[in-house]
């Protein structure tokens, strides 16, 4: 490829696909990383420098070196197979090393020092030469004087006069065992501190026991308190049957307690975990029972007796600010419902203003019961089944097409605005079943100001008198076939009457008909 001299500025970073190569605002460079931090150079995975390397400080976690040239350096934790230092002799199962000088001669067999030397301790000793903890000498201690504690591992072989001095006076015997038997006292007396690996014993009565390490194979009595720690600050057992553990006064038979943190956990390996709270031993029937496991990632709440599970709230001294019931989804720590303290409950919705708030879809699938009023802001879809008489309902409906096989109506009916009224096929008034054949069937009679009939209708009157202004008979004007009565015509302006016994419209040929 050719050489290209050009500058590049790019004002908000650099990157080479999600995080091969990358060059943020603040000038961090990033390798196997999109997000460089911390340092100006943050290579994520192996690298590899064929030429010198120069830093002013190196930090390293784990490191492989064929070979260390340094002239300062400063090392954490520096695991070595062998250590040279100089022209000495290169040193393997390295156990211990000096801050100080030492000196050696003999051909580096002897061992020499000025300083002081503490085993088994960090603080400077007051001694020439102090030991914390157990010495173990195979060979012969030769000395002015003891002064302390004079502790050995062993002691063994035969102790006499030729080896001990005419009179033994000691403050404390430390050991870890004593071999053989001791027959020449029979008790201790005075208050001396007396350390011991194993004691083994039929019966031990003391006052108190301060012991680091005690083994009891068999059945350990405490009369009046068991204390750990210091003051009994991390255990107390007292012989009134309460446990403190971070507490030397225990104000409850289990008090645990500390100054932040406290956890109590109940673990088991396989199987259920159960915690049993009540009043009958063996989680039996009067019981009530935190449980994990029964069910694989399952966390019961069992009450075995016959009563109630009762979640309480503000159940204290009376105040302001009571809280809620809440369920709340751990992933997003989201209210999935929330039960207000004076009863609202809300379904998604973590502050309900009514004793049920559901926000989404709702479905029920029995009845529901509304005792108030019900309030729709959107529209109601399906089929409701209403049933055969709706009480107390008043129908009010300013637009559209309401639809009934069956109209019964018991009072008046007004259509004060109306211009059409389309009332079906048939039309009853004071009649449950109207007459087939008609559009409108009235029983106790109808009055108008006009009756218009027309096509092929007509004005059929079983009983009583037609009275009408004008009456026209396009069609001619009959009683039924084989009546024998006159037919009668009334006009109202006059109260005479005219009657004829045959009358002919259109027609000379006069019968009954």
């Amino acid at each position: 490829m050719a050489n290209i001299r050009k500058s590049f500025n790019f004002k908000t970073g650099l990157q080479v696909d999600n995080d091969n190569f990358v060059i943020n605002s603040n000038g961090l460079v990033g390798i196997g990383t999109s997000v460089p931090q911390g340092y100006l150079f943050n290579v994520y995975g192996d690298s590899r420098v064929t030429g010198l390397v120069t830093t002013a400080t190196l930090h390293a976690g784990v490191g492989t070196v064929t070979t260390l040239v340094a002239s300062n350096s400063t090392l954490g934790v520096t695991t070595v197979t062998s250590l040279k230092v100089g022209t000495s002799v290169a040193v393997t199962n390295l156990i211990g090393y000096g801050f100080t000088a030492w000196t050696t001669n003999d051909g580096g067999v002897g061992l020499t020092t000025s300083a002081r030397i503490g085993i088994g301790t960090t603080a400077t000793p007051s001694e020439q030469l102090k030991v914390f903890g157990d010495a173990n000498v195979t060979g012969v201690i030769t000395a002015t004087s003891f002064t302390g504690n004079v502790a050995a591992t062993n002691l063994t072989g035969t102790i006499n006069n030729a080896r001990l001095p005419s009179a033994i006076s000691v403050t404390s015997v430390t050991a870890n065992s004593f071999i053989g038997t001791a027959t020449a006292a029979s008790s201790v007396v005075g208050t001396p501190d007396i350390s011991v690996g194993i004691v083994t014993a039929t019966d031990i009565s003391v006052t108190s026991v301060s012991a680091t390490n005690t083994t009891v194979s068999g059945v350990s009595t405490v009369t009046s308190e068991l204390n750990v720690g210091a003051g009994g600050t991390a255990l107390t057992s007292l012989n009134t049957g309460r446990l403190g553990i971070g507490t030397a006064v225990p104000s409850s038979e289990l008090q645990i307690r500390k100054a932040s943190g406290s956890l109590l956990e109940v673990v088991s390996d396989s199987g259920q975990a159960r915690v049993s709270v009540g009043q009958s031993v063996g989680v039996g029937n009067s019981t009530g029972v935190l449980r994990f496991g029964t069910n694989a990632n399952t966390f019961d709440l069992l009450n075995n007796d016959t009563g109630d599970i009762r979640n309480i709230i503000h159940a204290g001294s009376a105040g302001v600010s009571t809280g809620n019931f809440k369920w709340i989804y751990g992933q997003t720590n989201a209210e999935r419902m929330t039960l207000t303290w004076d009863g609202n409950l809300g379904v998604n919705q973590s502050t309900p203003t009514h004793r049920l708030h559901v926000v989404g879809t709702s479905t029920v699938t029995g009845n529901a019961w509304v005792g108030g009023n019900l309030n729709v802001a959107g529209n109601i879809t399906g089929t409701i089944s209403y049933p055969l008489v709706i009480n107390n309902s008043n129908l009010n409906n300013t637009s559209g097409v309401t639809t009934l096989s069956q109209l019964v109506v018991s009072d008046d009916v007004n259509f004060n605005t109306a211009t059409f009224v389309g009332l079906g096929t048939v039309v009853g008034i004071n009649t449950t079943n109207g007459a087939p054949g008609f559009g409108l069937d009235v029983q106790n009679g109808i009055q108008a100001d006009r009756l218009d009939v027309t096509g092929s209708g007509g004005i059929n009157a079983n009983t009583g008198i037609v009275t009408a202004q004008t009456f026209v008979a396009s069609a001619g004007f009959r009683v039924s076939t084989g009546s024998t009565q006159p037919v009668q015509i009334e006009y109202a302006s006059s109260p005479d009457r005219v009657i004829f016994t045959v009358v002919g419209i259109g027609s000379t040929s006069l019968q009954l008909f």
